[in-house]
């Protein structure tokens, strides 16, 4: 993980060639363990009754897993039909998962004097290490990996937003 956070090529390769279970379980308890961070971070500043508070926090993990897991389907079909990159899913899916790592700060969002500055920064480290991810387990040049993060990007907000008109 901090392989990854530091923005590692050697990280990222090692992710995209490992095949264990247990790394597959690794990647997915990094972002449950984000999502709970997120929902905690939450929890904290909109303080709820216990019931409510675990039901946030519940929802946090699941969305963030359902959410890096479309995520990482976007920009594998974005990296293998567009722009031609070459891997397996897993081989890219697992770099993803990772990436997240920085999420585990998102707990300090809960500190009111902090929360605007630390949230950004936190998102941002996020994307940027998404575009290493891609680099390093696509094979793609920056440029190419920058590409495929904005594109994936906007149809992720086209497709929340759409999904948000139909919520109203």
């Amino acid at each position: 993980m901090a392989g990854v956070a530091k923005m590692r090529r050697e990280a990222f390769i090692d992710l995209k060639q490992d095949n264990s279970r247990i790394t597959n379980l690794e990647a997915i308890a990094v972002v449950a363990i984000a999502g709970l961070s997120l929902g905690l971070g939450e929890a904290f500043v909109f303080p709820l009754n216990t019931f409510l508070t675990i039901a946030q926090v519940v929802t946090s993990i699941a969305l963030a897993l359902l959410v890096t897991a479309s995520w990482s389907g976007l920009v594998y079909l974005i990296g293998t039909r567009i722009f031609k990159g070459s891997t397996d899913f897993p081989g890219m899916a697992r770099p993803i998962f990772f990436s997240v790592t920085p999420g585990f700060l998102f707990v300090l969002s809960s500190i009111a004097e902090v929360r605007q500055f630390i949230s950004p920064i936190i998102a941002g480290w996020i994307i940027i290490i998404n575009v290493f991810a891609l680099k390093h387990s696509m094979g793609f040049s920056n440029q190419k990996s920058l590409v495929t993060v904005t594109v994936g990007a906007l149809i992720m907000i086209f497709a929340l937003g759409t999904l948000g008109l139909f919520s109203s």
